[in-house]
């Protein structure tokens, strides 16, 4: 994907799914995580996947401020192994304890971009994001998600590689 934003669509899919409150370095977050490829692995997925966070700003999924970690709402999310049904996800849910749910994606078109670097370097980047949204006379039509392509406790800051996209709509109101 380029640095550059660009439209693309997102094929509909299956998500198993966590909801959470606060900071990303709040324990909930790390237990979210956890639970989430745990809950993967139990469902017999041995592949690797990158996570995906998508991120409100006190319940609103148009408003997003880096600077108030503590009032972020987010989902996080990893493709579901195929084929498995809601019960399936429950039970190998309740075995880690785990709040872990199976989501539809629907097909969703979507503004993106890669940004390079730190995650609180992202402002610019999303910045960006929204200005190319707004040139192309779309709306934005939900949070704002984060796809992480590397491991930030194996990769240095500077080496990050974070898809940031958002959903997006056609006028005729934003």
């Amino acid at each position: 994907m380029n640095t550059d934003p660009s439209l693309t669509t997102l094929p509909a899919g299956s998500l198993l799914a966590v909801d959470g409150r606060g900071a990303p370095e709040d324990t909930s977050f790390a237990a979210a995580i956890r639970a989430l490829f745990a809950v993967r692995a139990a469902l017999g997925a041995d592949d690797d996947v990158p996570l995906e966070g998508s991120y409100a700003q006190d319940g609103d999924p148009l408003r997003f401020d880096l600077d108030l970690l503590y009032g972020w709402h987010w989902t996080l999310a990893v493709p579901a192994p195929a084929g498995r049904t809601a019960g399936a996800v429950t039970t190998a849910a309740a075995r880690f304890g785990a709040p872990v749910e199976l989501r539809a994606r629907p097909e969703q078109r979507v503004a993106a971009l890669v940004h390079h670097g730190p995650y609180a370097d992202e402002g610019p980047s999303l910045a960006a994001l929204y200005g190319f949204v707004d040139e192309q006379g779309l709306c934005p039509a939900g949070a704002h998600t984060e796809v992480y392509l590397t491991d930030p406790s194996t990769t240095a800051p500077a080496d990050l590689r974070t898809i940031l996209r958002v959903p997006v709509a056609g006028v005729p109101v934003c």
